[in-house]
């Protein structure tokens, strides 16, 4: 976009409702954010396929039984399962969702080493008594999908949801309102900086205490000769900057912009806090607006600074919901077995197979992706072998989109877009599969930026230019967090055949 565009007046009737939108929000955000914090490092591969959660018997030993040592050493159903490394593997993981800190797990391979797996999370703390129950197993079954990564990259993220057993499970503040409500979508839509709703976090920057800093998105460097130009935009986005690396409400801003004195590219020049450091927000300035639109920001200053130096400081980007039942054997379309001598596993397929190992578990996406479906792709596929056979499967079934607003033609899935419990948290509830069956656990992640989740291939922007005897310089920046949200290609990552533990 050329930041000599102008913006057509707005309509009366969108800047009246965002007034009226920001004083009904809180000014200032809570102490505490929500969610349970979490390391995203699961490997989809390992989730997909392997001796524990895609085999039958051990799904029926897991959902009738206790989840303890004395099951992992007693039962045939499960004693050598974790023989098979990716089993091992997700054992980590399943123990650390389900089972509360201070519990855990002990199993010991037929090579005499002894495992101990960890409690963490306690989505399902009585699971080490007996059978878990059905709110259990779906909260089990969210998390184990959240933490899946195909790209074997350590990623924090927050889960969100509505535990109805433990109020506090999701919400260890005990608070009845958030301050991210500002990083939802706008329920009456709005336009311009006024609307605290719609804004993305998009990095922290550093800068020279009390020096004067120039923040812009394609807008000119001198703006009284209109030429130059600082950072990119790509469509029409406002910006403010924040003291709080988290953001901040519009009572607590720096400075905001929608405009430069040339066109509708934002830029605005303020003073660097004392911290020696801030944050940027963006939103679309037509919060009803399709997603598509972008910036990459950049910022000047005569004194040392840097953007992005770190960032966003908080879990602020919903990325979408997963629910549904994984530990079902009945839904159960693909199976590793291990043989009874050698271990060595074999992959057995139903012929309803279609790259679905498990069919009774469901993700959907936010709004924000401009291409969801292809997110979700990348995000829960991968290639993976199992005794020479070789598969691209997903953990999840993508039921499309979790709310309103986005580009896809396929209808949202969930009926609430934030949960009652908490304002301002951002969960979905009541999320429904294809078919139109209802899962009451969902968890909903969010992220510090949609970059953290893309895959690596696509989270920068590559320039080659060449001169006039064809010697030709490439040179790579970061995708910005909205640049992320746009639609991209990928290639599936595959993983070498894995071969019995020894």
């Amino acid at each position: 976009m050329s930041p000599f565009v102008l913006r057509a007046p707005s309509r009366p009737v969108l800047a009246a409702l965002a007034c009226l939108l920001a004083l009904m929000l809180p000014a200032s955000r809570a102490a505490a954010e929500p969610g349970i914090r979490i390391l995203n490092s699961l490997s989809t591969s390992d989730l997909a396929l392997n001796a524990l959660t895609t085999n039958r018997d051990s799904l029926e030993a897991l959902t009738t039984g206790p989840l303890n040592s004395k099951a992992f050493d007693g039962d045939d159903r499960l004693r050598h399962q974790l023989e098979h490394p990716p089993a091992l593997h997700v054992m980590k993981y399943l123990v650390e969702c389900a089972l509360p800190a201070g519990e855990g797990v002990k199993w010991t391979s037929r090579a005499g080493v002894t495992h101990y797996f960890e409690g963490s999370v306690g989505l399902c703390k009585d699971w080490q008594y007996g059978a878990p129950s059905r709110e259990c197993l779906g909260y089990v079954s969210a998390c184990l999908l959240a933490r899946n990564n195909a790209y074997g990259v350590e990623v924090p993220l927050s889960m969100r949801g509505e535990d109805p057993r433990d109020e506090k499970r999701f919400n260890p503040s005990g608070a009845t309102e958030e301050w991210s409500t500002m990083f939802l979508p706008c329920p009456s839509g709005g336009s311009g900086l006024t609307p605290e709703c719609g804004w993305l976090g998009e990095g922290v920057g550093s800068c020279t205490p009390g020096a004067s800093v120039t923040v812009a998105a394609g807008a000119p460097y001198d703006t009284v000769a209109c030429t130059g130009k600082l950072g990119e935009i790509s469509g029409d986005r406002v910006l403010r900057v924040c003291k709080d690396p988290k953001g901040c409400a519009r009572a607590d801003l720096i400075a905001e912009t929608d405009h430069n004195p040339c066109g509708i590219a934002p830029s605005v020049t303020f003073t660097c806090p004392g911290s020696g450091s801030y944050s940027l927000m963006s939103a679309p300035y037509n919060r009803n607006a399709l997603p598509g639109s972008w910036v990459w920001p950049q910022a000047y200053s005569s004194s040392p600074s840097a953007y992005p130096a770190e960032p966003f400081g908080a879990y602020t980007f919903r990325e979408g919901a997963f629910y549904g039942n994984l530990f079902d054997p009945g839904l159960l379309l693909a199976e590793v077995i291990l043989e009874k001598d050698t271990f060595k596993p074999k992959l057995v397929t139903k012929s309803e197979f279609k790259g679905y190992p498990y069919n009774g578990v469901h993700a959907c996406y936010s709004r924000d992706w401009v291409s969801g479906d292809s997110h979700l792709a990348a995000r829960i596929c991968a290639n993976t072998t199992v005794s020479g056979v070789s598969a691209n499967v997903c953990v999840a079934r993508t039921a499309g989109p979790c709310e309103p607003g986005s580009t896809s033609t396929r209808p949202p899935r969930c009926k609430v877009n934030d949960g009652y419990a908490v304002k301002g948290d951002g969960d979905f509830e009541s999320c429904q599969d294809e078919i139109g069956a209802f899962h009451p656990e969902p968890i909903s992640i969010y992220l510090s930026s949609p970059c953290d989740l893309v895959p690596p291939s696509v989270q920068k922007v590559c320039v080659t230019t060449c001169n006039r005897l064809s010697a030709c310089t490439t040179k790579c920046r970061p995708m910005s967090p909205g640049e992320c949200l746009q639609k991209y290609s990928y290639t599936p990552p595959s993983k070498p055949p894995e071969s019995p533990q020894k």
